[in-house]
Formats: structure tokens, sequence, C-alpha cells
């Protein structure tokens, strides 16, 4: 059964309109920020404290080990800032008055403990949802904060109350902004085997049900399920489940970025193994591969050792890859594409992202700074890369380029050059004025954003 380790009334809202039954428990867990964890990871990491400590209460007051314990964490930010609950009134005028007028993000991370044989494994993702208020006068601010509503929720203010009169837009789900993102959410409680109601489309939802209390000595229903066929398994196929969390039709209706990655995946492969469907065929390979990072760096051999996946689906995933470098590097409009600013260098280096190893490459300008073509150097280690001038300037001769920027990959995800890179560049722009090349720039790559030397000043 699903057990729920939250005191928010909205998550309870919102588990029972999507059908499931389940039971609450309240846990005390460490709400402290993760060190240096961007939101979504952040996010993840609070939800699963709340979901580890969430089993453990659940355990204790005689709960079944085979149980599914859903902890979940909402957050706001702007900015890069981390929003949470504000401490009294004047810090929640603080935080409306700055997302007044704006576009912020709410990200909501969710954990799921289920048992695997005698283990247990961790199911984790998360949704961001666009949200973009109205200008707000510090009349109106004052008003809404002392209705008191915003008090207990992450940004000061409550989406499923009168906060949303201050909300312009959403883009994105709005179950996320209450507090769980339900279709990913039911995607992810698919692949742990907890579906919701069978009579949901005949009955409206239950209302949400109470704490179970500690001394009752009596279990909550389980939750129900349809009747078995004759042969059946007990397993659910993707053909079992509601049009409106099928990962193709939600595809559809709401377009491939409102998928997970398990869904995405899960919609390349298209078919799961004997006695795994593609939703867990999807998520053991993501597990396996240590991630969307890891897998996008594996080989056609590499991927072919993963349980589950042939020449084909290997080749199927790779290609799908390929398609997603080449597009974020505009490979089939390079010879259109403008070099005006750093940023617009650091859209053709895209993929770097992902990579686990330090990737040097050159891009290469006309005179009018129109790419003629972007060129590997060189493949390094964990951290670091040999270049030489010879190999650098190798293909912008070949090209007659006029100018080059320099471009590599940090694997860390901290985009911060090193002395290394600093000496590096220093010699390249000096090898380049001998052989008539412009050096215009040195872009470093991290994990969600980048660096211009140029900016920095390090190349004069």
């Amino acid at each position: 059964m699903l057990v729920l380790a939250s005191a928010s009334p909205r998550r309870r809202r919102l588990l029972a309109e999507w059908g499931y039954e389940f039971a609450v428990v309240q846990p005390e867990a460490d709400e402290s920020w993760p060190a240096e964890a961007d939101p979504e990871a952040g996010a993840c990491a609070l939800a699963e404290r709340k979901a580890a400590a969430g089993r453990r209460l659940w355990l204790e007051r005689g709960g079944s080990a085979g149980d599914v314990i859903l902890g979940a964490d909402t957050i706001v930010t702007l900015d890069g800032r981390v929003f949470g609950k504000p401490a009294d009134a004047a810090e929640a005028e603080r935080m409306l008055a700055e997302l007044s007028g704006r576009t912020h993000k709410v990200v909501t991370g969710f954990a799921l403990v289920c048992a695997d044989g005698e283990a247990t494994r961790v199911v984790k993702d998360s949704a961001v949802s666009l949200v973009r208020f109205h200008k707000l006068t510090a009349a109106r601010i004052r008003a809404y904060v002392a209705d008191g509503e915003p008090l207990d929720k992450a940004g000061a203010y409550g989406y499923q109350g009168e906060g949303r009169k201050l909300v312009q837009r959403v883009e994105g789900s709005e179950d996320n902004v209450i507090g769980l993102p339900m279709e990913t959410l039911c995607m992810a409680l698919f692949a742990c085997g907890v579906y919701p109601s069978s009579d949901l489309a005949e009955a409206a939802p239950a209302p949400p049900p109470a704490e179970t209390p500690a001394d009752s000595g009596v279990r909550p229903p389980r939750a129900r399920r349809p009747a078995k066929a004759p042969g059946d398994s007990g397993r659910r196929r993707i053909a079992d489940l509601p049009d409106e969390i099928k990962p193709r039709e939600r595809a559809i209706r709401s377009g491939v970025r409102a998928l997970s990655n398990r869904e995405l995946l899960a919609l390349l492969l298209r078919a799961g193994t004997p006695g795994e469907n593609v939703l867990e065929l999807a998520e053991h390979i993501l597990t396996d591969t240590n991630g969307l990072r890891g897998l996008a760096a594996r080989t056609l051999p590499e991927l072919m050792r993963v349980r589950g996946i042939g020449q084909a689906k290997a080749a199927l995933i790779l290609a799908a890859l390929e398609l997603g470098r080449r597009a974020a590097e505009n490979v089939d409009d390079r010879n259109k594409a403008v070099v005006r600013e750093p940023a617009d260098a650091a859209k053709l280096l895209n993929d770097m992202r992902l990579l686990d190893r330090e990737h040097f490459r050159v891009i290469l300008l006309n005179t009018k700074n129109m790419v003629l073509g972007i060129e590997p150097v060189s493949i390094g280690s964990l951290n670091t890369s040999v270049v030489h001038p010879r190999e650098c300037f190798k293909e912008a001769l070949r090209y007659g380029a006029n100018a080059v920027i320099l471009a590599h990959n940090h694997p860390s995800g901290d985009p911060a050059p090193s002395r290394q890179d600093i000496d590096l560049t220093r010699r390249l722009v000096e090898s380049g004025k001998i052989l008539g090349i412009e050096v215009l720039d040195h872009i470093i790559v991290g994990d969600k954003n980048f660096v211009s030397m140029k900016e920095r000043g390090d190349i004069v």
C-alpha cells in the first residue's frame, strides 16, 4: 500500500483526487538545505530524507516492510535563490515583494521508498513549473500576509488558496505548484506497483485519510486494484493505465517537456522485457547507467552490457541522444549561425554538459563571425585535457577560418577556470596571433552554466 510521509493537506487532497488510497504518517526529518545542491537535486534529497524517516516511523507502528513510502518537498526559486517557508510576516512580505511581477520556478522533488527483495530501493524524480506573478502593491501584499495563508508555504503563497489570485500564469503542472507533480508521480508509483482505485471513474474521491494512530492496532485498508484476469500475473502493462498518465498520451497532450527522463526513455524503448514492464526497464537502465549523464556517455557495446538492452535498443537510444546533441549544436544550420556574444557560443556546446571526460573543441568563424564548423581537438581524463596549438589551429587553417572560439567542459560541473586553463588560453592566444587567427574567447562549460574567459578578462 501507499503511505504518505507528510502533514500537508494539499498533498493528501491531490492523491485522493487522483484515486489513490493511502495512509499517512508525520515523521520528523532534517529539512536543512543540502550544501551546494541545485534546486531539483536539493528538493529530491529532502524528499528522500522525509521518505526514509516516514518508513522508520511506519515500521515502528507495525506497518509492512513491503509498503511504499512517499516523501515530497516543494521549493520556490528565483535567480538561483531558494525561498523556503517564511519565518514571520515580515519575511513573507519581503518574499512576495521580490516575486512581484516576475517569473519564478516551483520545484517539487519526490522520493518513493519501496521493497526490492530483502532490501529497499529509492525512486526519485522532480518537476519544475514556471509561475509568473502579477505586479503586487505593498497594500495587497500586506493584506494577503495578514490573512495568515503564506506563513507555512514555500515562497510565502498558497496556489490552492487565495494565493492563486497573485498568479498571472503557470507554465507546467499546476498540481506541482500545489505540492505534487501528479502526472510524473503516477508513473513512478506505477513502477513501484501502486495504482489508483479501479472505481475512480464511477465514484467521487474519498476524503483524505487521517494519520494512523500509533496505538490503535488497526491497519488501514490496502489500496483496491482491479481483479486479475485468468492467467494474469498481476503485473500492470502501460496499456492498463488511465489515458491521462500514459507517457505517449501525456506527450501528445502536454508536450514532451512535461515527461520525466524515465517516461522519455520508456517511449523510446516501447516495450519491456519478460517480467518487467517498460517503465521498470527504463528506471533500472537509468539507475544502472547513473542517470542521463551516464547514459549519454555510454558506447554501443557498453549499453548492450546493461540488463534488458540488446543491440537494437542500444542503437535507438544512442541515435536519440545523437539527434539531441546535433540539435543543441545547430549542426544543420552551422553555416547560418552567427556568434555575437558568449551565450551564442555556449548554446552550440550544450551537449558538453553531459560528457564525463574533458573534451576540447574549437568553433571556427569567418570574418562575419558566422560558424564554419565545430571541430574536436582532444579528449582527456576526468579533470584534464591535453591540447597542443598545432592540433587546435589545424582545422582553422583547413577551413580558412578568420577567428576561433576555444571550448572545453568541466565534468565536475563547476565551470570556474583553473590556473592551467588560464595558462593554456594565453598560450593559444599567442599562437593564434602568429598564424593570423584571432582567439575571440574560451568557453568553459559546466553542468548548468558556463564561463567566458573573455568576459573574465583572461583574454585581452
